[in-house]
C-alpha cells in the first residue's frame, strides 16, 4: 500500500507530499480521457507519487514561500499571464500539470522514462554497428509541456548579478 497523500493547499505545509487527490485526478482524467484502464486507487496514488517526484525536480519561477514547506509551491515571485500569485495559493496550472503528469504515468508515457537507442544495422564479425538517425520511440506529452511553460524557468535564461 503506497504512502497516503497529504495535500498542499497553500498552507506551506512541512508534511505535504502532493497537490492533488486521487478523486480529483479521476474526475479530471475521466472528463478529458474517459475511464480507460480504471486502475485502483492504490495504483493511482503510486502514479501521483511518481508524477510528484518528477514535478518537484523542475526549476520553477520564483522562490518557495517559506523554508519550512515541503513542496515547491506556493511560491513568491510567481507571475502567470501577467498576474502575481499569492503565497497562500496553489495555481491551477500546478494542479493541471500534476493531473497531466499523473495521466502520463498511468498511460506508460512517463516523461522521465529511459530512451534506448534502436539499432538499424549490427554486425558481429568486423564489429559494425549503425544507429538510427533519431532517438528511439517516446511518446511526447504536449499537454504537460504547455502547462509547465508557465511555471518553469526557460532553459536558456541568463541571470546576471
Amino acid at each position: 500500500m503506497p504512502t497516503a497523500l497529504i495535500v498542499e493547499t497553500g498552507s506551506q505545509s512541512a508534511t505535504a507530499n502532493s497537490y492533488i487527490t486521487v478523486d480529483n485526478y479521476k474526475t479530471y482524467r475521466d472528463d478529458r480521457y474517459g475511464v480507460g484502464n480504471n486502475p485502483s486507487n492504490d495504483q493511482i496514488t503510486q502514479y501521483i507519487h511518481r508524477a510528484m517526484s518528477y514535478f518537484e525536480t523542475l526549476n520553477f519561477i520564483g522562490v518557495k514561500a517559506s523554508e519550512e514547506q515541503a513542496l515547491q509551491f506556493p511560491r513568491n515571485g510567481l507571475h502567470i499571464d501577467g498576474y502575481g500569485k499569492d503565497t497562500t495559493e496553489i495555481p491551477v496550472e500546478v494542479l493541471e500539470a500534476l493531473y497531466e503528469l499523473t495521466y502520463a504515468y498511468e498511460s506508460s508515457n512517463a516523461p522521465d522514462a529511459p530512451v534506448e537507442r534502436e539499432t538499424l544495422v549490427e554486425s558481429v564479425g568486423g564489429v559494425s554497428v549503425t544507429y538510427k538517425n533519431s532517438l528511439a520511440h517516446r511518446t511526447l506529452t504536449p499537454a504537460v509541456t504547455n502547462i509547465l511553460r508557465k511555471l518553469v524557468k526557460p532553459a536558456t535564461s541568463i541571470v546576471r548579478i
